[in-house]
């Protein structure tokens, strides 16, 4: 069983789309269009009547629907279950003071959500905010329990995390304990951005050698029709 992309060009090369069962790290540039990349694989769900869960840690639920309407204006993203993790009130040094004396953990509260429901979709956007506020043992019981799910779900977990805001064994730890690895990155070449996707790695399918350029639309993720070969 596949879950598609909801990019045709993308799904083409994963020979139909995600494998079941499996957590797929995006790690991307600033900018690169992670959270679009999230927006076509939760739409896709929808559109095949599937469950889906959208955990969002730095935009409330309302502005995570209006960003999807942007590129799907379709009624899909009311189909789409989003749970918010903003705290509005509190500025960002003040969140670990908060974290430490309250019953509300964002940590406890996602595990909670996941193991007590069953979806065949689930978009984390973003690990930087769980990275940033908890000791590493923590973000790995939560990386732990994504796996458990998907497996227990036969779903897919889709996780983003912004690159360059950790060291390299943070970063290494996180693909090691993912299934897929899909790398977003851009680049100035003369006086435009390029994008450029490359895959890291894949369990139970053949790592695509391919990286594929593509360009954010008002339709989302456009990917081009000739890739580069590795």
């Amino acid at each position: 069983m596949k879950f598609k992309t909801g990019i045709v060009s993308l799904d083409a090369q994963l020979n139909g789309g995600f494998p079941k069962s499996s957590v797929i790290l995006i790690l991307e540039d600033p900018g690169a269009g992670g959270d679009v990349f999230s927006f076509h694989f939760a739409v896709e769900g929808v559109k095949n009547n599937e469950r889906v869960l959208y955990i969002a840690t730095d935009d409330t639920e309302e502005e995570i629907r209006e960003n999807i309407r942007l590129y799907f204006p379709e009624d899909y993203v009311e189909k789409i279950e989003v749970v918010s993790l903003v705290i509005s009130e509190l500025k960002e040094r003040d969140i670990r003071k908060y974290l430490r004396n309250t019953m509300y953990d964002p940590i406890r509260y996602v595990i909670s959500i996941i193991t007590s429901n069953n979806f065949d979709r689930v978009v984390v956007n973003n690990l930087t905010y769980f990275i940033s506020n908890y000791e590493f043992k923590d973000v790995l019981t939560l990386m732990e329990n994504f796996s458990k799910c998907a497996k227990r779900d036969d779903s897919v977990y889709l996780l983003l995390m912004t690159k360059g805001m950790f060291d390299s064994k943070v970063e290494t730890a996180m693909k090691h304990h993912s299934d897929g690895v899909i790398e977003l990155t851009l680049k100035e070449e003369g006086n435009e951005i390029q994008r450029m996707l490359k895959f890291i790695k894949f369990k139970r399918i053949f790592v695509p050698k391919a990286i594929m350029r593509y360009d954010l639309t008002d339709k989302g993720i456009r990917v081009e029709s000739v890739m580069r070969i590795v």
